[in-house]
């Protein structure tokens, strides 16, 4: 059985999860720099981390391969205490030898421009450097890795994902239901449609809950990938966007979400949270992937909790 997000952060309010994520939506995705400048930067990705939190990855130009500067935890600013617009992202990289400060703020035409605050370590005489750039939005997906050296033959992006932030649907199985109601079944409550069980409460608020949320969303269907155990709801043929008052999301970016194998696990992450544990069936971790990437989902949100939810479901941006 496949565990999702159990170790990811609480989220605030929903309406202050809402706003700071219009804020920072600027920011985050994957970017590459447009003039190879002195700066040393090569690529950037940005995700989101719940609320008005970010991780930033940079990688490099090293030779022969683009290096990993590592991941780091992305401070967002506003030009004002009682404004939620995000303005400014600010990521700091330490290494024995200089601290880089990086800046990155929103440039014309849907770009970034960044400045990058370089403080000599060394206890050399050269002096600490102040410089500028450009980043432009890229879709190559990733990183799952340290280093990555691209030869010209493959078609996969820097950390080996894929070039675009879309891939082809896994076979999915679908059962779809009508009208739903609750029902009380011994100690426990039920979300039912005729003899489907569509979701359960430990108490009839969880139950009514997750009957709010059918509506709400226009769900008439749950279906399931192939072989995965993770479940997932629709409406008609799509996965639905939208927002619900209350919800308990984990957020993230459907072109950096990868693939990892953590200990003995794999697991979809994005950033410095992981979204859904597989375990050692890398086949279904796989199938999750690319039904995130092919509806573009952005939530994985939950009902009566994260650990052992009444209800969990996917919606797209």
């Amino acid at each position: 059985m496949a565990r999702t997000g159990l170790f990811a952060g609480p989220l605030a309010a929903f309406c202050l999860v809402a706003a700071a994520q219009a804020g920072i939506a600027d920011f985050t995705g994957n970017w590459e720099n447009v003039g190879r400048d002195a700066s040393g930067i090569a690529h950037v990705v940005i995700s989101p981390a719940g609320g008005d939190h970010v991780s930033v990855r940079v990688y490099g130009t090293c030779h022969p391969t683009e290096c990993n500067w590592g991941l780091v935890e992305g401070k967002s600013y506003t030009a004002d205490p009682r404004l939620s617009e995000v303005e400014s992202i600010q990521a700091v990289f330490a290494t024995a030898f200089s601290r880089k400060e990086i800046i990155f703020r929103k440039g014309n035409s849907g770009e970034l421009a960044f400045e990058v605050l370089t403080e000599i370590l060394d206890g050399s005489e050269r002096h600490n450097f102040d410089l500028t750039g450009r980043l432009r939005q890229s879709n190559l997906a990733g990183p799952v890795g340290d280093n990555w050296n691209r030869p010209a033959s493959q078609g996969t992006g820097w950390g080996g994902g894929a070039r675009t932030g879309t891939s082809l649907r896994p076979a999915e199985t679908c059962q779809p239901f009508r009208t739903a109601h609750v029902v009380q079944t011994g100690e426990s409550w039920q979300v039912v449609a005729g003899s489907q069980r569509l979701a359960y409460g430990r108490d009839e608020r969880t139950a009514m809950r997750a009957l709010e949320t059918i509506h709400h969303f226009g769900f008439d269907r749950k279906c399931h990938t192939g072989t995965s155990s993770i479940e997932y709801w629709k409406r008609g043929p799509e996965i639905p966007n939208g927002h619900m008052g209350g919800a308990d999301c984990i957020y993230f970016n459907p072109t950096t979400v990868h693939l990892t194998h953590m200990g003995r696990a794999w697991k979809i992450v994005d950033g410095v949270q992981w979204i859904a544990d597989f375990g050692s069936d890398k086949m279904q971790a796989d199938e999750m992937l690319s039904l995130i990437r092919s509806y573009g989902l952005d939530r994985e949100c939950f009902v009566g909790g994260r650990l052992n939810s009444a209800m969990v479901y996917w919606l797209a941006h």
